[in-house]
């Protein structure tokens, strides 16, 4: 029983036809159908017309923000399905300006509203008052009597000299700039008067502004205030805060 020899097993794996006739017929079957689909769309759209050509243009190259398909928002902005094209809270709602505006440099802005208020008080030698700046705005007072004498609207010698130098200020700004005229007490006969008054000086400023100092004309809007403000230590002083003139400066982004 020693001598006897123990048996060999041999163990064959039958493994059929799997990796012939596997998966991978299936993908190179849905590659065929995809090319076959894309074939018989192109066929398609070359024989449409141009009515339904221009209708799938539209759809594939107008916003898709919408619900209903991209066509719901068209391409001068229409909504004509308002009542259920726009997403809404969380889903997406936003308003149409956050889009075609760029984000603003507001640091710049404060930093350079920063620098021109410490130049208009250096310009008109310290007689500016109310000056005030944000990165929205600049705003700064000079006193009427520099500019105007009593009741005129003409601007006097000494004026001129300052809205020269201004001018450089308001050229070198990429922004508007708004010039409000105002009165004192007893210029005007009535409070009409007053306002008219206050607005000629106001288009005398802006028009010097443009004529004399190339300043774009798009770029000044005058305005008048007729109200008064408490003048009684200013006026002390020989300052006409009544009759001031004041400037708005803002940038076109805010």
């Amino acid at each position: 029983m020693a001598d006897e020899k123990a048996p060999i097993i041999i163990k064959k794996i039958n493994k059929g036809h799997a990796g012939a006739h596997g998966g991978a017929w299936k993908v190179a079957f849905a590659d065929f159908m995809t090319a076959m689909m894309c074939f018989f769309l192109v066929m398609w759209l070359m024989g449409a017309d141009e009515e339904t050509k221009k209708a799938i243009a539209n759809y594939f190259t107008t916003a898709t923000i919408f619900k209903g398909g991209s066509d719901s928002l068209g391409k001068a902005g229409n909504t004509p399905n308002s009542n259920n094209s726009i997403l809404s809270g969380g889903e997406g709602q936003f308003d149409e300006k956050d889009v075609t505006e760029p984000a603003r440099p507001r640091p710049v802005y404060l930093q350079e509203h920063k620098v021109l208020s410490k130049l208009v008080t250096e310009i008109f030698d310290g007689n500016a008052f109310s000056e005030d700046f944000t990165a929205e705005y600049l705003k700064f007072a000079i006193p009427g009597n520099i500019i105007f004498q009593f009741g005129s609207t003409e601007i006097s010698f000494e004026g001129k000299k300052y809205l020269a130098k201004l001018s450089e200020v308001f050229k070198n700004y990429e922004g508007s700039v708004s010039i409000v005229g105002h009165t004192e007490k007893g210029e005007g006969e009535s409070d009409q008067a007053n306002w008219e008054l206050a607005f000629k000086r106001a288009m005398a400023i802006r028009n010097s502004l443009i004529k004399d100092f190339r300043v774009r004309a798009d770029q000044l809007t005058p305005s008048a205030q007729s109200s008064s403000v408490s003048t009684s230590d200013s006026e002390d002083k020989g300052v006409n805060v009544n009759r001031r003139v004041e400037f708005i400066l803002r940038h076109k982004n805010i």
